[in-house]
């Protein structure tokens, strides 16, 4: 059968006579960029103000917090406020050097304009343009000598710091201030709202709203002083500017001048322009032949710590997993699918409950942390069972609720993570969970979750599978947990050919879980006609195999660890294609719930089958939330930003052998997939946009998610942990 495509047709036959939509710039989905000018030189993970950046390498001297440059000629960056005034200010940057060395040079750059080279004096003093841009400017520095350390750097002089308040839909601003808002825009919109002025302004006071939808680049502009105000024109302004026809980004900029009381910008928002008839919009292609009832068996199978570029026609060395490539070609495959976290509770934890945790993603699942996905089955009448190689998918760690049966003697042995390691856990999940299945009566309905520890470490599948991808490499290097955790912590040094040998252990692991798959889809479908059964396919985070010096996972959230491989294979009611549209760990959670008719998804995902709309302005979001502090992403498009604060001075991410030490990323996924330059700082509206999103995302849920205490785990499952590479209970 064809696949199945909807036209939505409703837009043009309501558009006429509709009422504007507006949105509101204070929408709680975006966190404005609020700035003002400060002395001081932040240190990291410090969001706003001057602040040190990226490039720069942490150290301490005697107690003393020392930034130095990694390696001669390696660029650092700080990022400086200028709020520009009447008249334009000549300023320095004044830096506190731990040592000074005249015959020595740093070459300084700020906004790309290169200002020459200093001879390292101390204190060094930089004299910076007057014309410099407005907002955010970055300042670059060349050092040509690593031991030059910096202990402190401000600037002189600064305008008096402004106060900016957000009430609701409104900003109070007064003083030397700026607040940024930038939001996408299909063209035709309108800039609306009011401006109430201060009630006894001062001579000198100014504010201006600027629309700009290039950076730099004003465009239009409302203006009111304290002057106008003191020749008895003091009523509230309404404001109302068009935005330009052309889709996009705009940056609305309200700046603020001038001692005085506070200003009131009201009820700022975009309202859409005239109704236009919109050509009829296809909603998508689902290829779904319409199911006459829900499936018998659902099997989620999760493979941890698989890649999505192991598998599938994405694979970079195909062949490796043929059972996984063949449900594949003859079920829904997804390109872009990404996990929510670079770990297993947390992301498991998001599959369940369809959210994603920004705090306590290394507790328990707490009763009140939403109804889990075992639970929807359970409640609709199936038979639900638990077949976990990973203690943290077990009653540890609450993560069995709603589940009735959990088959605990799977877990992986605690003393698994020796050089004599054996991990065939792949065949005792299974064989656990056939054994149950077979007990079932004879047509009962089941949801079976199984979680196998293929690809994770231990890298030590059986034979033939761990010499399959390592015959011709010469490194006797093992795959053991213990030697993963020697060479991420730099005890254990590593050449290429160690390297690769342990990717071909890896591949091997997936190999032989591979096996082990179709095997097991062998008996299930001997026991239920295939249209019977729905599997998933998928993973729960991804592994780093040196693409970033590192190995594991957990500490990063770069693209090896996102990615990851999903398929939903459920012949004679689910049609072979691919699916290109991104989707995450969440919506798979809410397609699940409607393809087997459990109700209304709740979450925040959203189904991804069935004639969804294609999703606009999908922004993907994702925690490392069991790092003490955190690690944060937003991906849209080409662009990736990352906002690594963790805590104290321990910003950035990895660990051991794959540490950086960058507080803030940018990634142009397009020109560089491998995330190798970082590009935060940029002064890019798109840039700009996606930062408002990730702190917007961040401030919310971390609000919504009160401190839990870690509930104490007994002497067996923190041995099982540390077999799985989870130290300290991680």
């Amino acid at each position: 059968m064809k696949p199945i495509v909807f036209f939505l047709l409703a837009g043009a036959m309501l558009g006429c006579g509709r009422e504007p939509r507006a949105r509101l710039l204070l929408d709680g989905n975006h966190a404005p960029d609020v700035l003002t000018e400060q002395r001081r030189i932040a240190y990291p993970p410090s969001l706003g103000g001057n602040r040190f950046l990226n490039g720069w390498w942490p150290w301490l001297r005697d107690g003393t917090l020392v930034m130095s440059p990694p390696a001669p000629g390696a660029r650092m960056r700080l990022e400086v406020v200028h709020l520009g005034g009447s008249p334009r200010r000549p300023r320095r940057l004044i830096i506190d050097l731990l040592e000074a060395a005249p015959d020595r040079t740093v070459r300084v750059l700020a906004a790309g304009r290169d200002l020459g080279a200093f001879p390292l004096t101390d204190p060094l003093e930089v004299p910076l343009p007057a014309d410099l841009p407005l907002g955010r400017v970055p300042i670059d520095f060349e050092f040509d000598d690593v031991s030059r350390g910096v202990l402190a750097a401000g600037i002189q002089p600064i305008l008096p710091a402004g106060t900016v308040a957000l009430r609701k839909a409104d900003v109070v601003q007064s003083g030397d201030s700026l607040v940024d808002f930038v939001r996408h825009v299909a063209g035709g919109e309108t800039l609306e709202g009011a401006f109430d002025p201060p009630r006894s302004p001062h001579s000198g006071q100014s504010f201006e709203l600027i629309v700009e939808r290039e950076p730099d680049r004003p465009g239009r502009r409302f203006v009111w002083s304290g002057a106008a105000s003191l020749r008895g024109d003091n009523r509230p302004r309404k404001i109302s500017l068009p935005v330009g026809d052309a889709p996009g980004l705009v940056r609305v900029r309200l700046l603020a001048h001038g001692t005085g009381p506070a200003g009131r910008w009201a009820r700022l928002r975009l309202t859409d322009g005239p109704a236009r008839e919109p050509e009829p919009t296809a909603i998508a292609e689902t290829g779904e032949i319409k199911p006459p009832k829900p499936p018998r068996l659902v099997i989620v199978y999760v493979m941890d710590a698989l890649r999505a570029d192991m598998v599938g026609s994405t694979a970079e060395h195909p062949g490796i997993a043929p059972t996984w490539d063949c449900l594949a070609r003859e079920g829904v495959s997804f390109r872009r699918h990404r996990s929510v976290a670079p770990n297993t509770i947390p992301s498991t934890k998001a599959l369940f409950t369809g959210r994603t945790f920004v705090t306590g993603g290394d507790s328990n699942l707490a009763p009140d942390e939403g109804t889990t996905l075992a639970e929807r089955f359970r409640g609709a009448g199936y038979r639900t069972g638990l077949f976990s190689g990973n203690v943290y998918i077990s009653p540890s760690f609450g993560t069995d609720r709603g589940f009735e049966h959990v088959a605990g003697d799977v877990l992986m042995d605690a003393d698994a993570a020796g050089p004599d390691a054996l991990n065939d856990n792949a065949a005792r999940v299974q064989a656990a969970a056939l054994d149950w299945l077979k007990k079932l009566p004879k047509g009962e309905r089941a949801f079976l979750y199984l979680h196998t520890i293929h690809p994770h470490n231990p890298y030590a599948p059986p034979a033939p599978y761990r010499t399959m991808f390592t015959r011709d490499i010469p490194s006797s290097i093992d795959g053991s947990t213990a030697t993963l955790m020697a060479v991420r912590k730099r005890y254990l040094s590593v050449d290429a050919a160690d390297r690769e040998r342990l990717r071909g252990l890896y591949r091997g692991s997936l190999a032989f879980n591979d096996a082990e798959l179709g095997q097991f889809l062998k008996e299930v479908t001997a026991q239920a006609p295939p249209g019977e059964v729905l599997v998933v396919l998928t993973s729960d985070h991804g592994e780093e195999l040196f693409d970033h010096s590192g190995v594991l996972h957990g500490y990063t959230l770069y693209e090896e660890m996102l990615n990851i491989p999903l398929v939903l294979w459920w012949p004679g009611r689910l049609a072979p294609r691919t699916v290109d549209e991104p989707t995450d760990t969440l919506d798979l959670r809410a397609t699940l719930l409607d393809l087997c008719r459990l109700g209304r998804p709740d979450g925040d995902g959203r189904p991804i089958l069935r004639g969804t709309p294609p999703r606009r302005g999908y922004v993907h979001l994702a925690a490392a939330s069991s790092v003490i502090g955190g690690i944060y992403s937003a991906q849209a498009g080409k662009w990736k930003l990352i906002w690594a604060p963790r805590f104290g001075t321990e910003w950035g991410m990895g660990d051991g052998s794959g540490r950086t030490r960058d507080p803030e990323y940018l990634f142009d996924l397009e020109k560089d997939p491998g995330e190798r330059i970082n590009l935060a700082g940029d002064r890019s509206l798109e840039a700009a946009w996606l930062r408002s999103r990730l702190l917007a995302w961040i401030q919310k849920n971390r609000h919504q998610e009160p401190p839990r205490k870690q509930e104490p785990i007994n002497a067996e499952t923190e041995r099982r942990l540390r077999a799985l590479g989870y130290s300290n209970a991680k």
